[in-house]
């Protein structure tokens, strides 16, 4: 027996385009993919460099950037370090030292740049009036989360800020 779905979960830009194609005419695959991207872009480039959020139509989620400041802690005589790994300077260190990689020592960022803080592209469900939330996901992509690091610290411009959402201790 085949199973029934109830929400489709995967839509994709030849869904859009059909969707588009049927409510306002025939329009040409590669004019259409160029206009999502040039809207796609200026959406990015205004969260990036505005730090404005954007709201997802219909679904009322919203897409900004947070900022957390995360320190080393010691749990039951563990040190507990969530900073981001620094896999670039990691890798030359167990290129160096092979005691280091057997061990798989990481080196983490410091962020002095940023005063120890992490910026993160997230998307904010709660507020929004739809069913199954916590089904929901935004992953970020590659581009989009470059263009975030470079202009954290590029140093012609002010200094990056964001909303603090939550502190850890």
């Amino acid at each position: 027996m085949k199973r029934i779905h109830k929400y489709k979960s995967d839509f994709g830009l030849a869904d859009y385009r059909n969707f588009y194609k049927d409510n306002y005419g025939d329009i040409d695959d590669l004019k259409y993919s160029k206009m999502v991207r040039q809207y796609f872009k200026a959406v990015r480039d205004l969260i990036v460099e505005k730090g404005y959020t954007y709201t997802i139509p219909h679904l009322r989620f919203k897409i900004t950037i947070r900022k957390i400041k995360i320190k080393p802690k010691i749990v039951d005589g563990v040190l507990i370090n969530n900073k981001p790994i620094n896999w670039k300077a990691t890798k030359e260190l167990w290129e160096k030292d092979e005691d280091a990689k057997e061990k798989k020592l990481l080196v983490r960022y410091n962020n002095y740049e940023t005063s120890g803080y992490i910026f993160r592209i997230y998307l904010k469900k709660f507020g929004a009036n739809v069913k199954n939330q916590s089904y929901y996901k935004f992953r970020a992509n590659r581009v989009f989360q470059r263009s975030l690091a470079k202009r954290i610290r590029d140093p012609n411009k002010d200094m990056y800020d964001a909303y603090l959402l939550y502190e850890t201790n």
